[in-house]
């Protein structure tokens, strides 16, 4: 296959990308990865500080934009920095994620509801803000990142899997409604990935054992694992692939 071809497939040159949850672990890389491809990307996280050290990673042109997504009108501000900036986005990477261990019974409402805000709502109202102007240009990309646990059960992880089995819904009813319209729609679900969101689970080795037992790979995923799906769902090659829940899981699925 020539370079001029990988190129049309898979290059990003003159894409404009948002990441969320973009300063560490899956968002760090996911933003690292689009920018080698030739996007420039806006990063958006809680942390600026964070955010800037990811921001000296990229090669080119970064657009650093803090923000809390749990809030109330976050995802429309940031919508409207991009605009500013950018005059919108090509490529939208729904990453930002929260997780609240706990038992059902222990669990409080105002937990179940911040896991919800973050995980589900505030997907939805970011990619409604962004998605307006790739409908317009009849060009677009959406990533929604969502996890295994939206497809498996798993005990202390009620609002976390409920979240993210709704993006999966959410993507499926998206990408059904924008389809003609030149916009794709797609969740990527990692698997066990090692970062800081699971660095306490891992400090227990019965569940350390546990995670190996299952992973067909027998070991735990990293981010930069998540860099092939994400450049195919984010690539203009993707054109005919929508509604999709591309699993990233080292055969955790796949067994029992």
């Amino acid at each position: 296959m020539t370079s001029a071809l990988l190129g049309e497939l898979f290059g990003l040159e003159g894409r404009r990308a948002v990441v969320t949850g973009a300063s560490r672990g899956i968002g760090a890389r996911a933003a690292q990865a689009l920018d080698a491809a030739g996007a420039r990307v806006a990063l958006v996280a809680r942390s600026e500080d964070q955010l800037r050290e990811v921001a000296a990673t990229l090669g080119n042109e970064a657009l650093v934009i803090p923000a809390d997504l749990g809030r109330n009108g976050a995802a429309e501000e940031v919508a409207d920095a991009v605009s500013a900036a950018w005059g919108g986005a090509d490529i939208l990477v729904n990453n930002a994620g929260l997780s609240r261990p706990t038992a059902a019974v222990d669990l409080s409402m105002d937990d179940w509801d911040a896991v919800l805000n973050l995980n589900l709502r505030s997907v939805f109202a970011l990619t409604r803000a962004l998605a307006v102007g790739m409908l317009d240009r009849g060009y677009g990309r959406i990533v929604n990142v969502g996890s295994v646990l939206g497809l498996l059960g798993e005990a202390w992880a009620g609002p976390y899997s409920a979240s993210k089995a709704g993006v999966n819904g959410l993507t499926r009813s998206l990408a059904v409604e924008w389809a003609s319209k030149g916009v794709t729609v797609n969740a990527l679900c990692p698997g066990w990935v090692d970062t800081d969101m699971v660095a306490e689970l891992r400090a227990d080795p019965r569940f350390e054992q546990r995670v190996l037992r299952r992973v067909a790979a027998r070991r735990w995923g990293t981010p930069r694992d998540m860099d092939g799906a994400l450049l195919l769902l984010a690539a203009p090659s993707s054109s005919y692939l929508t509604g999709q829940t591309v699993v990233v899981d080292g055969g955790l699925s796949a067994g029992w």
